[in-house]
C-alpha cells in the first residue's frame, strides 16, 4: 500500500494536478474574502450585488471546470449547461419592465 502512496506522490503528473487543486482552492478562499470585503467597502448596494453575484459566478466556473473536470468534457456539455442559463438570464431581462414599472406605482 505504500508503494502505491509513494509512486502516486513521485509522479510528476500527480504532483502538477495536486498544485492545481490547491491553486484553485487557494483562488476559491480568496474570493471568498473578497465577496465578504464587499459588505464592509463604502459602496453602493446595487454595484455590490453585482459584484458579489460576479465573485459567486466566477468560483461556479472555478469549481465546475477544475474540481468537476469539465475542461476535459466535450464541447456539447457546455451547450447543454450554457442555453437554458441564457433562458434564465433572458427571463430576467424579460422581468426588468415589470419590476420598474410596479415599483414606480408604489405596488
Amino acid at each position: 500500500m505504500s508503494e502505491v502512496v509513494e509512486t502516486a506522490a513521485a509522479d510528476p503528473a500527480f504532483r502538477a494536478e495536486s498544485s492545481l487543486y490547491l491553486m484553485v482552492w487557494l483562488w476559491l478562499v480568496l474570493l471568498l474574502v473578497a465577496g465578504l470585503a464587499i459588505f464592509v467597502l463604502p459602496i453602493p448596494r446595487t454595484a455590490g450585488v453585482v459584484i458579489i453575484f460576479s465573485i459567486a459566478a466566477f468560483k461556479a466556473a472555478l469549481v465546475l471546470r477544475n474540481y468537476m473536470h469539465l475542461k476535459h468534457e466535450h464541447f456539447l456539455i457546455y451547450l447543454i449547461v450554457a442555453i437554458p442559463a441564457l433562458f434564465v438570464v433572458a427571463m430576467a431581462i424579460a422581468l426588468i419592465p415589470d419590476i420598474v414599472y410596479r415599483h414606480h406605482l408604489g405596488g
